[in-house]
């Protein structure tokens, strides 16, 4: 499985990197494999990219339904079971004291539908942030120092998949190099 991390570092190029995240985390309602869960950003730029990820969310919103009408941004989610999960997952990053920024309901409707959510205020270590949930729940967490934001990104059981956005060539090396 994947708990599939993007760092975004302070030189990234926003308009490449925040339709690439929501892609990564709402595609498929978050059942891949190389699902984007998890979202480290420098503290520069950390409130600008939540900003903008909440308002990009806000349109997924409306565009919620039939995957096979072009329409729609994001189906369901696989089975009744798979809200459950995304509504256990959500209480326990509350407990935990995560702030669910966007998203967290199941939608009233017919079908397995729920609101893509963004997570902050929850460390790379708590157990939910640990925990691959195969729905749409991406949990955003500052960082400062881009080695602290590798070991964060390479510290859970799970992984497929990573990236970086940053326009500095020493750090894409020093990532790919980790």
């Amino acid at each position: 499985g994947g708990n599939n991390a993007i760092i975004v570092d302070e030189t990234a190029d926003l308009k490449l990197a925040i339709p690439a995240i929501v892609f990564g985390a709402v595609g498929t309602a978050g059942q891949r494999c190389t699902t984007t869960r998890r979202l480290i950003v420098h503290a520069s730029i950390y409130a600008d990219v939540l900003a903008k990820l909440i308002t990009a969310y806000k349109q997924v919103e409306g565009k919620i339904g039939d995957p096979t009408d072009p329409a729609n941004l994001m189906g369901p989610l696989n089975s009744r079971d798979g809200v459950n999960a995304y509504l256990d997952a959500i209480a326990k990053a509350k407990a935990a004291g995560g702030k669910v920024e966007t998203g967290g309901p199941a939608i009233d409707r017919p079908g397995n539908f729920v609101l893509p959510a963004i997570v902050t205020g929850l460390t790379n270590d708590a157990a939910i942030v640990q925990h691959e949930t195969f729905a749409p729940i991406l949990y955003v967490m500052p960082y400062t120092d881009l080695n602290d934001a590798i070991d964060m990104q390479n510290a859970v059981p799970q992984g497929l998949s990573s990236s970086i956005f940053t326009t500095n060539l020493k750090r894409a090396e020093a990532f790919l190099a980790a």
